[in-house]
C-alpha cells in the first residue's frame, strides 16, 4: 500500500520535469531548426543585378513598363514555343496566385517570346481561357526585337551558371549571345527594389518549391490598418 503514494509522487515529479525541461528543449529544437532552415533559404537569394528596364504592352492593350513594378515584387515567366512547358508554367502561375493572391505587393508577369504572333487580342483570349487573376497576372508582349534583346542581351542566361557546361541543355550561352531564343524555361524572382534574386527552372519541382519559400521570405506583408475601428470606438 505504501508504494502507491511513492509511485504517484514519481509520476508527478516526472511530469513536472517534462514541463520544466522537456517542453522548453523541444521548443528550442524546433525554433533552432526553423531558424537554420530560413537562413539557408535566405542565403540562396543572390544579387543578380537590376531587372533591365522594359516598355511592353499588356493583354488589355495598355502600356506596361518596368516603372509599374515600383516597390512591388514580381515573378516573371516566358511564354514560348513549347506547349508542354507553357502549360507547366501556367499551372505554377495559377498556384502562386492561389497562395499569394491576397497580397497586392506581388505581380505575376508572363512575357510572350513569340510576340509577333501574340497580339494583345490573342493574349487576352489565353488569359480568359486559363482563368488568370485580373489583378495579379499580366500577359506582356512587344516586338520580337525588343523581347529578344531584353532576354538575350540584358537579362542573359541565369548568371548562377557561370560556365556553359553548367547551364541546362535547353538554353546555352551560345544561343543566348546570338539572340536565338526558342524557349526561356525559367521563372525569375525580382524583389521590390527590382533586383533579380534567383532563377528557377520550370521543370524542376524542387526549384519551384524553393521559389515559393523565397517569395514568402521576401514578400512584404500587407498591414491592414484599424484606424476606422479605433475612430468608431472613440465616437
Amino acid at each position: 500500500m505504501s508504494d502507491k503514494p511513492n509511485m504517484k509522487s514519481k509520476i508527478q515529479t516526472l511530469a513536472i520535469l517534462t514541463i520544466l525541461i522537456g517542453f522548453p528543449l523541444l521548443s528550442w529544437y524546433y525554433l533552432t531548426t526553423g531558424y537554420n532552415y530560413q537562413m539557408d533559404a535566405r542565403s540562396e537569394l543572390k544579387d543578380y543585378g537590376k531587372l533591365p528596364a522594359f516598355n511592353f504592352t499588356n493583354h488589355t492593350g495598355e502600356i506596361y513598363t518596368s516603372d509599374s513594378l515600383e516597390n512591388t515584387m514580381s515573378v516573371i515567366s516566358f511564354f514560348g514555343k513549347s506547349g508542354k512547358m507553357n502549360q507547366e508554367m501556367f499551372n505554377v502561375m495559377r498556384k502562386l496566385n492561389t497562395q499569394f493572391g491576397d497580397n497586392p505587393n506581388l505581380e505575376l508577369l508572363i512575357v510572350s517570346i513569340e510576340s509577333e504572333e501574340d497580339s494583345p487580342e490573342v493574349l487576352a483570349r489565353l488569359f480568359a481561357v486559363n482563368q488568370f487573376d485580373t489583378r495579379q497576372h499580366k500577359f506582356l508582349t512587344s516586338s520580337n526585337y525588343d523581347i529578344q534583346k531584353w532576354i538575350g542581351e540584358e537579362i542573359k542566361v541565369p548568371t548562377k551558371w557561370e560556365k556553359k557546361e553548367d547551364a541546362p541543355t535547353d538554353i546555352t550561352l551560345e544561343e543566348n549571345k546570338s539572340g536565338k531564343i526558342g524557349d526561356y524555361p525559367f521563372f525569375i524572382l525580382v524583389d521590390k527594389n527590382q533586383t533579380i534574386r534567383n532563377f528557377y527552372h520550370v521543370d524542376k519541382e524542387d526549384e519551384i518549391k524553393r521559389m515559393v519559400e523565397h517569395i514568402a521570405i521576401l514578400l512584404p506583408r500587407e498591414i491592414k490598418p484599424d484606424i476606422e475601428m479605433k475612430e468608431k470606438k472613440e465616437l
